[in-house]
């Protein structure tokens, strides 16, 4: 049998219009299968939200076929890996650092590939019941009430109040506002996330007032009833020009900003990557759901990426729209 006669004799067993579909799947599958061979990097920090973010997103993609590889990086160094074109997609910028995000869009080697869908915030949070001992919350200036200062005092911080701050490696401009605004308040440190949780959370088992660090997404801020304090809505001009606000000859009279959780990639990976980065566009969380994510792994103690692996299976039908 002559090849011509063996190639036609399947051509016509196969059909005309499998054979074209046959064809034409091919440059796909060629496509996707050099899409997958290798690892698609990923950026881990340490930080429990980002990382449960980054692991969900992870351990997606190892279910369409990729490897993953999870590099880990200093939340701000990673911009320069991002550029560089070492890690291809990070899930977790806050809008709380815009600043350093923008300027990494500005190159043209890292492009926005939108928000996840998760609200944040952080500041200054209390307990509900602690607005009846500062009427007037949460407008910032009932803490400079005597009343107020004495119910949110300590043996150890009188006459002035206590704050429970965040740990000293989180950014938080307290002590900034505190001198900006006059605030009557001593900054009372917490090394660990988990001790500023148990700081807080021991204080609102007890009923007893307090007043902390909170942020969102996190599974304190979720399960206890409580609100933000309302400082002088935030412009950039704040962090920068004393003339800015009503304290002239001071920086940070002002809340911090809050926003949304946003996504990046390298630009060459987008291009090298394009079915990962169009599910990476579709991706998105609730902040309920990395507040879930948070407790599972802080106060469960499991490993992140079986946090993420747990929420992968209970979420079937969100998760499948993410590959549309």
């Amino acid at each position: 049998m002559s090849y011509r006669k063996f190639n036609t004799s399947w051509m016509k067993t196969l059909g005309a219009a499998a054979l074209s579909a046959t064809f034409l799947a091919a440059p796909q599958a060629r496509a996707a299968d050099a899409e997958t061979a290798s690892p698609v990097r990923i950026v881990v920090t340490g930080i429990t939200d980002a990382d449960f973010i980054a692991n969900v997103f992870a351990g997606f993609l190892e279910q369409n076929g990729y490897k993953v590889e999870r590099v880990k990086a200093d939340y701000a160094a990673q911009f320069v890996g991002l550029e560089a074109g070492d890690m291809d997609f990070s899930t977790s910028i806050w809008d709380t650092s815009r600043d350093i995000m923008d300027a990494a869009l500005a190159t043209g080697k890292v492009q926005n590939m939108g928000s996840t869908g998760v609200k944040i915030r952080e500041g200054w949070w209390y307990p509900l019941y602690v607005k009846e001992l500062c009427p007037g919350l949460p407008d910032w200036k009932a803490l400079l009430e005597p009343a107020c200062v004495k119910a949110l005092a300590t043996v150890e911080s009188a006459p002035k109040a206590r704050f429970v701050e965040a740990p000293a490696d989180w950014t938080t401009n307290n002590a900034a506002r505190l001198e900006a605004l006059k605030l009557p308040f001593v900054l009372e440190g917490t090394g660990t996330p988990a001790a500023l949780h148990a700081a807080i959370v021991g204080a609102v088992q007890r009923k007893e007032p307090v007043i902390g660090w909170g942020f969102m997404p996190d599974w304190m801020t979720e399960q206890y009833p409580g609100e933000f304090v309302q400082f002088p809505h935030f412009e950039a001009a704040c962090a920068t020009d004393p003339k800015w606000g009503g304290n002239p000859d001071k920086v940070w009279d002002c809340d911090n900003p809050y926003g949304y959780v946003w996504k990046v990639a390298n630009t060459k990976s987008e291009a090298r990557l394009p079915r990962a980065s169009r599910m990476l566009r579709l991706y998105h969380l609730t902040a309920a759901d990395v507040a879930w994510g948070i407790r599972r792994v802080d106060v469960d103690g499991i490993e992140s990426e079986k946090a993420a692996e747990e929420w992968l299976k209970a979420h079937p039908d969100l998760v499948a729209d993410w590959a549309l």
